[in-house]
């Protein structure tokens, strides 16, 4: 774990990576995403999920889909309703607010949903005040999200470090390909259906990886 101990900058996706994926809160996200879609393209059901899918797949996310292809649609709007999402089964995880708390880096959450939402989440899991700072997709400027290099080069400059400085955490292989391409040492979190994968390293356990490393630095 040295390598990740020599990096000062610590990046958390929010979405499954600090939390638990049973609590299947991007499953409500997915829902309440295709059914606004439907709503407001006036599409069937089905449609507008496979359109959201067809987005998701191509840009990281349904959101950047709808600006580049459907400009007369408010996307804030859709992004506001799609995560109001029920967090009552959410659990908070005291072993994971201690082993930040614990831990000296600096640390950001990095994530592709919009600020209102992961202030919400970071809340109701405990842990706003174990992080620095959000960037959230509303500061890539343009939806233009992760694994999009220029989310990565955002939120560099945003909180000015080098991507050399940094470590990813993040449940989503194509986010930490990015991140890994661009200097950045990378986790893979919470990937039971996953064997193979690129990451420097992995863990099913996030608290107990972060009790590790702060045990050996």
């Amino acid at each position: 774990m040295t390598p990740l101990l020599e990096r000062d900058i610590y990046l958390f996706d929010l979405d499954n990576t600090l939390y638990h994926p049973k609590e299947q809160i991007i499953e409500q996200i997915v829902v309440r995403m295709r059914d606004v879609v439907a709503k407001q393209m006036q599409l069937p059901t089905e449609q507008a999920y496979e359109l959201c899918e067809d987005y998701y797949l191509k840009y990281g996310g349904t959101l950047r889909g709808l600006q580049l292809h459907h400009p007369e649609l408010d996307i804030d709007e859709i992004s506001f309703k799609a995560h109001h999402v029920d967090l009552q089964n959410v659990q908070a995880d005291s072993a994971l607010q201690q082993a930040l708390s614990d831990n000296s880096k600096t640390r950001y959450v990095f994530t592709n949903s919009p600020r209102p939402y992961a202030e919400r989440m970071l809340q109701h899991l405990g842990l706003a005040d174990h992080f620095s700072g959000i960037f959230s997709v509303e500061q890539t400027r343009n939806y233009q999200m992760k694994p999009d290099p220029h989310a990565f080069e955002r939120i560099c400059q945003q909180f000015n470090f080098s991507a050399t400085d940094a470590v990813m955490f993040d449940d989503q292989p194509s986010n930490l390909a990015t991140a890994k391409a661009m200097g950045m040492r990378t986790v893979l979190v919470n990937r039971f259906d996953l064997d193979e994968h690129s990451a420097c390293y992995r863990t099913e356990q996030l608290p107990k990886f972060l009790s590790k490393l702060n045990q050996a630095r």
